[in-house]
């Protein structure tokens, strides 16, 4: 069994590492939709109440807190003491749809996936719709200039659930595909292509999937499988080398802690925060100085 180091969470989405050691984590509940700091203790913080519904969470190295999922479907900056300091709602092509998850690049940008489809579409009276598949997805991946609070360019677009989002040590950006299960790579701007499949069909029926994306310094990417139960290990030819089962059934996000000795899994179905050995050591996150 896998350590549990937090407990009582309500849909508990993204977390982070801080550099004390803290963790920092969101709950997409309606009735939470916290964020929320522990310490190494398992003690809880509620820093604010965001509101919206905040999926993917991000720190930079002014310990400003990046928040996917805001108020109107918005991408939020908050200060360290829990303040908004900055709401992006939007590209030059419209309104994002669902913000999801993010991660800040070695170029000192932040990049950021977009589910594709608004959660009044998603669900019907708090479930998810039976005809989840067919709906009309448009997923994408944002660069950012968060200095200026302004959407770039779009990355990809046309996803069915983008969700998860990392760079690789070999400096390429990698997104997750929930309803297919394949996961992309591209260099920043060129080409997507796809990496890895890590599902041996498409989630027609239960809505199951890659879901948060986390590299050791390896360049083994870790991948939580929603409604799978357990993470998958993908090597750097993008093959299947091992799998961690959680004790949950719904691992959303994933993180390392700051020395790289553990794995952080935010768990949906126990509402928990797991703490599992990792193989090997977790790569750093890019965290930089914003203002």
């Amino acid at each position: 069994m896998n350590e549990t180091i937090a407990t009582g969470l309500r849909l508990p989405g993204g977390l982070v590492a801080l550099p004390d050691g803290r963790i920092a984590l969101v709950e997409t509940d309606p009735s939470r939709r916290y964020l929320k700091l522990f310490d190494t203790s398992g003690a809880c913080e509620e820093l604010c109440r965001i509101g919206g519904s905040p999926t993917g969470i991000a720190i930079d190295g002014d310990g400003c807190f990046w928040v996917a999922g805001g108020p109107e479907n918005s991408l939020i900056k908050l200060s360290p003491q829990g303040r908004i300091r900055q709401v992006i709602e939007g590209s030059a092509d419209g309104p994002f749809l669902h913000p999801n998850a993010l991660a800040f690049g070695p170029d000192g940008l932040l990049y950021m996936t977009d589910s594709g489809i608004r959660l009044t579409d998603l669900l019907e009276r708090g479930h998810i719709h039976p005809d989840f598949f067919k709906a009309a997805y448009n997923g994408c991946v944002y660069q950012i200039d968060p200095s200026e609070g302004r959407v770039i360019r779009v990355l990809a677009a046309g996803l069915l659930l983008a969700s998860g989002i990392a760079f690789g040590p070999d400096g390429l950006l990698y997104y997750s595909e929930t309803l297919t299960g394949k996961i992309h790579r591209q260099i920043v701007g060129g080409r997507q292509e796809m990496f890895a499949q890590s599902m041996r069909s498409p989630a027609v029926n239960v809505l199951r999937g890659p879901s948060g994306l986390a590299f050791d310094r390896s360049g083994t990417l870790y991948c939580a499988m929603s409604g799978l139960g357990e993470i998958c290990l993908i090597d750097t030819e993008g093959m299947m080398s091992g799998h961690i089962r959680t004790n949950g059934t719904r691992p959303s996000g994933i993180a390392f802690t700051v020395d790289g000795k553990h794995l952080l899994v935010s768990e949906q179905e126990k509402g928990v925060i797991e703490k599992i050995t990792a193989p090997r050591l977790g790569l750093p996150l890019h965290m930089p100085s914003i203002s």
